[in-house]
């Protein structure tokens, strides 16, 4: 038992690197695709900035998801309490795919649309979008499903 928990923890750390990494390198994309590379500096146009600024609005709730899981990962690498972990971070990734893919299919297409003045429908239905968003309600569900289980558990301590 020993030896599985400590197995548990250490692969929790490993994994927690590797989200940390592909966090902090997706950040640094992200910021240089806002930016702009350095050898196309140039004075970028106020609708190209508003746009740039836009499109980029669904990935502060992905990254914010990824920041939830390297953040249960810690937790539960130190030893916390597995079903509080467990709940909550569901609950900040459901949070964060879910605004990230409502922002992806409502807003992009319509903020885009208002800045370059153009013409089209009101919603993009891209399927990942759709699929990103559905699975982000799913966890705020089942974050809902391991704090009652918990509840249940505790009643059950309780009566024996």
């Amino acid at each position: 038992m020993m030896l599985h928990q400590h197995r548990f923890r250490r692969d929790c750390r490993l994994l927690r690197m590797a989200t940390l990494s592909v966090l902090i390198g997706l950040c640094l994309v992200l910021g240089l695709g806002l930016r702009g590379l350095p050898w196309m500096q140039g004075v970028a146009a106020p609708d190209t900035m508003l746009l740039s600024l836009v499109r980029l609005l669904p990935a502060l709730g992905y990254l914010w998801a990824l920041w939830a899981v390297q953040r249960a990962l810690a937790g539960l690498a130190a030893g916390q309490m597995f079903h509080p972990t467990i709940a909550t971070a569901m609950r900040h990734m459901g949070a964060g795919v879910l605004l990230g893919a409502l922002l992806n299919v409502f807003a992009i297409t319509n903020l885009s649309r208002w800045i370059v003045g153009g013409h089209g429908g009101y919603a993009y239905f891209d399927l990942s979008g759709i699929v990103l968003g559905v699975v982000g309600a799913a966890l705020l569900l089942l974050a809902s499903v391991v704090d009652q289980a918990r509840d249940l558990q505790a009643e059950l301590d309780e009566i024996l």
